[in-house]
């Protein structure tokens, strides 16, 4: 049994989540057992919404989900997902009573302490972001393009995980955990300027709860430049964006602007379109998997280095930090519009952005994760 302990919220929004379930799913695929641990209803709410696409018919009351060759069970702790070393009493007790021999954790409210004790009860794996402290663990994965250069292997020096095992590094985007739709099917893209030229085809998507509140704002500055009229605009709108109804009354009064929700098959979303507007984070990943050239901004202090890395990538543009001030955000906003509008007026070089972008990732990293879980 493979434990995994994350949640999802109106506050944290749904990534950690997502890619758990992604990397669950890869588990599930290769026979595995998968029980889910999580603080509360509203965590248990989005996690069945999250899987239930796997195979809807089979969530059964007793939240176990069957899948293909394994199942899924989730394990709702009744615990503030912000105090994590107040659910280890819980939390071990189910471990035990599960007969868990490796548990995936991805939550930026675990201790010291919440690690040390778990230690002493089965292998431990991370899903880090920040190389901010070392923990007693047995596998730590970044996923990130510069993972390499954050100094894991002298922080972790000496430390331990399960049965005295040292920590073992699960570095670098061959770890990247993006979802099965990103990784087949997909094929080099084969540009048509004639196409691109007539009707060029833009994705926005700023993250599941839209942060920095740039949609509105951000297709304002697009209609009055007139940018609506050259090009067609997919907006993905998140399940924790504030007041969709408004977004959805602006883009229905707008030519050339189209909304998207409960998105799925987001690859294919991003297959049909000629390049994207973006928030820092995994859906750069994403799009560097499908080949499509992106504009994207900073909405956190802690995707610094994320920036650095993408804005070195051929195929990448960045346009500032959003996060600071609302000064900062209009100029942002200026520089993505002067980005897009040169992009879209310049076939060659969005070809040249395809090109450079197409060997960053292939998109296989849940199952290179879940077979490091799986493995004693």
């Amino acid at each position: 049994m493979i434990g995994i302990r994350t949640d999802a919220n109106s506050v944290i929004a749904t990534g950690h989540m997502m890619r758990c379930i992604t990397i669950a799913k890869a588990l599930v695929k290769l026979g595995q057992e998968v029980t889910f641990f999580i603080a509360d209803k509203e965590s248990e709410t989005l996690l069945k919404s999250g899987i239930s696409d796997w195979n809807e018919d089979k969530l059964e009351s007793s939240n176990k989900l069957n899948a293909e060759n394994g199942s899924v069970k989730i394990v709702v702790l009744e615990s503030n997902w912000q105090d994590m070393d107040g659910e280890l009493d819980t939390l071990i007790t189910k471990l035990q009573l599960f007969n868990v021999a490796t548990l995936l954790v991805d939550s930026y409210m675990v201790t010291e302490n919440y690690f040390d004790r778990l230690k002493d009860i089965c292998r431990i794996a991370y899903l880090d972001d920040l190389c901010e402290r070392a923990y007693s663990i047995d596998l730590l994965i970044n996923y990130s393009g510069y993972s390499g250069e954050m100094g894991y292997e002298a922080k972790y020096a000496g430390r331990e995980g399960f049965c005295k095992t040292p920590t073992k590094f699960l570095l670098g985007l061959k770890f990247a955990p993006l979802r099965e739709q990103f990784y087949t099917d997909i094929e080099d893209k084969e540009f048509a300027e004639e196409d691109f030229v007539n009707d060029p085809n833009i994705l926005l998507s700023t993250g599941g709860a839209d942060t920095c509140e740039m949609i509105v704002p951000f297709l304002r500055e697009v209609t009055s430049r007139g940018l609506n009229e050259k090009a067609s605009w997919h907006v993905v709108v998140g399940d924790y964006v504030k007041e969709p109804d408004k977004i959805k009354a602006f883009i229905d009064s707008t030519e050339g602007i189209f909304m998207h929700r409960s998105v799925r098959n987001m690859a294919e979303l991003m297959k049909k379109c000629d390049v994207a507007v973006m928030a820092a984070g995994t859906m750069l990943t994403e799009c560097a998997a499908t080949h499509l050239p992106t504009v994207f901004y900073q909405v956190a202090d802690n995707q610094k280095y994320n920036v650095k890395f993408w804005k070195e990538v051929n195929g990448m543009a960045f346009a500032g930090d959003v996060s600071t001030s609302e000064d900062a955000k209009e100029i942002a906003i200026n520089s993505i519009c002067n980005e897009i509008n040169d992009i879209i007026s310049d076939a060659a070089r969005l070809n040249a952005m395809t090109e450079g972008i197409g060997s960053i990732t292939d998109g296989r990293g849940a199952i290179r994760i879940a077979e490091e879980l799986i493995a004693q």
